[in-house]
């Protein structure tokens, strides 16, 4: 945590935990995070969900948006400044990137009063649950960057968890990547010395001298190094005489083959469910389409539903109050598949003008947020009003005015029975 030390201190809540019930965290191994690969993938999946917009709405029963809170100060902290030294966009790939690492994220939300004003993620070499005195729970974690332990009520942390399993309160190691990790690590490395190898060992020099010492031969071979480098250096002509034999030797480093580093690296793509084209982008709209589905929906989905339980009382998430994050699925759909989005759906006002626009990366325009669309489509029950001009005629006869001095049925404003 480091520059957050000094808030932490101030604003750690002060509780009374009881240690006689505690779940810690699993191991944590950094050397995951160093690996290019790897890196390169928790890159791809945090900075996409990033990009993710977090709203306050409120829903109704049927957990339809009825309102969107514009001035909220959650959506203002998760978009624009969730602390001191963070934009929204740091913080949520901050959480994501977190998450895919350690497979357990969390950040704090300070309060003063009722108002949030600040979400500081935690950055943790290890933590663990206890139980709170009088009810509730503590999480007491060790500050990655100062060492330095804190506590904190739990209902002031956002939690999220990756392959949430067989561990209570954390998400579980990423144990099943170490010998893919071991394997890629022995590759590279072997692949470094070989080269070191073929590139120092240049050939075999042949003394034809006979009963030659130890160190004679030492002396002459060092003594041909500098020669052959001095050669190098000054044209590339190398002598040698009648008592030297001179063999170059063509040294081929050796290491694991492409292919079947690629059959390794895969398991990698498998474990975090990514397909080598996302992080080329090179991808089609069916690929990423595939992607966002299976990985950054879910986690959008994960991150709505803890802060909302971390933002909000029973009382306002009963009345409809939630976080939700969304992202375009269509900003990476072909050009084709826009003009046909569009030409489909404009009849029937779908989308906005300005939204329209915005697919192909277009300014929005003055007046284009109001819905336009065709005339040809009505309500089913304003079917004959339309036709006609006229309202549709009423299922019953209307009731009789009383103030026309209507008898019933065969009788007139006088009273006198019809000849």
């Amino acid at each position: 945590m480091g520059v957050f030390a000094n808030i932490m201190e101030i604003f750690k809540p002060k509780v009374r935990i009881y240690y006689g019930a505690g779940s810690r965290a699993s191991p944590w191994n950094r050397e995951i995070y160093e690996q290019e690969t790897v890196r390169a993938i928790i890159d791809c999946v945090a900075s996409n969900a990033a990009k993710a917009v977090a709203m306050h709405v409120t829903v109704d029963k049927q957990d339809r948006i009825k309102e969107i809170h514009r001035n909220s100060p959650y959506a203002k902290l998760l978009n624009q400044k969730p602390n001191g030294i963070m934009s929204g966009f740091d913080l949520k790939y901050k959480l994501v990137a977190s998450l895919q690492e350690k497979n357990t994220a969390m950040a704090f939300i300070k309060w003063e009063g009722s108002t949030p004003v600040a979400i500081i993620p935690i950055q943790y070499s290890f933590f663990e649950f206890f139980g709170i005195q009088g009810g509730g729970y503590a999480v007491q974690f060790t500050d990655e960057t100062d060492g330095k332990q804190y506590t904190l009520n739990v209902e002031d942390v956002v939690i999220l968890r990756r392959h949430y399993n067989h561990h209570p309160v954390a998400g579980d190691s990423n144990s099943p990547i170490t010998n893919t990790l071991s394997m890629v690590k022995a590759s590279d490395e072997g692949l470094i010395e070989a080269l070191t190898v073929a590139n120092k060992v240049r050939g075999l020099l042949k003394q034809k001298k006979s009963m030659l010492a130890p160190e004679d031969v030492e002396k002459s071979t060092t003594e041909f190094a500098e020669r052959f480098q001095k050669a190098a250096k000054e044209g590339g002509i190398l002598g040698v005489d009648a008592m030297e034999d001179f063999t170059p030797l063509n040294v081929t480093p050796w290491s694991a083959n492409a292919a079947q580093m690629k059959e390794v690296r895969e398991n990698l793509f498998y474990y975090w469910r990514i397909n080598p084209a996302i992080l080329k982008s090179d991808f089609t709209s069916s690929q990423w389409q595939a992607f966002y589905e299976s990985v950054i929906e879910p986690l959008l989905t994960q991150m709505a539903q803890a802060f909302t339980n971390a933002c909000f009382t029973q009382r306002e998430r009963d009345v409809g109050n939630k976080i939700i994050f969304s992202s375009s699925t269509l900003i990476y759909a072909s050009m084709a598949e826009k003009v046909q989005l569009v030409s489909t759906t404009r009849e029937i006002g779908m989308m906005t003008p300005n939204e329209q626009r915005e697919l192909f990366g277009l300014p929005p325009v003055e007046g284009g947020d109001e819905r336009v669309l065709s005339l040809n489509y009505i309500k089913q029950s304003d079917m004959s009003k339309y036709q006609t001009g006229e309202d549709p005629a009423p299922d019953s006869d209307p009731p009789a005015d009383p103030g026309d001095g209507d008898t019933g049925k065969g009788g007139d404003k006088d009273g006198e029975t019809a000849e």
